[in-house]
C-alpha cells in the first residue's frame, strides 16, 4: 500500500464528516447580535425626544406646577407599586438569563 500524504490523510479524516448545512448556535448569536443593534437604534433615536420632552417639561413648569403637585400627591402609591413591580420584574429577568447560560 502507498504511502498517504499529510493532505491526502487530512481528506480521508474529514470525508466522512460533511459540515452542517446550517449551524443554528451561529443563528441564533447572530440574530441575538442584530436585535441588540436595533434597539440601542432605537433608544438613540428616542433619546433626543425624551431631551426635547424634559425642556419642555421644565419650560412649562411654573404654569402647570400648582395642578402637578396635586396630582402628584395622589399618585405616589400607584407610582410606588409600578417603580417595585418594574424592579422586580427587571430582577427576575436578570436572573433567568443567568440561569439559562
Amino acid at each position: 500500500m502507498a504511502e498517504l500524504t499529510p493532505d491526502q490523510k487530512l481528506a480521508a479524516l474529514f470525508a466522512d464528516q460533511a459540515p452542517p448545512a446550517r449551524d443554528p448556535v451561529f443563528s441564533a448569536e447572530v440574530m441575538q447580535r442584530v436585535a441588540r443593534r436595533r434597539a440601542w437604534a432605537r433608544v438613540g433615536a428616542a433619546a433626543p425626544w425624551a431631551g426635547v420632552a424634559g425642556l419642555l417639561a421644565w419650560a412649562l413648569q411654573p404654569v402647570l406646577g400648582p395642578s402637578v403637585a396635586d396630582l402628584a400627591d395622589s399618585l405616589v402609591l400607584p407610582a410606588a407599586i409600578l417603580g417595585g413591580t418594574a424592579i422586580l420584574l427587571a430582577v427576575s429577568l436578570m436572573g433567568a438569563r443567568r440561569l439559562a447560560r
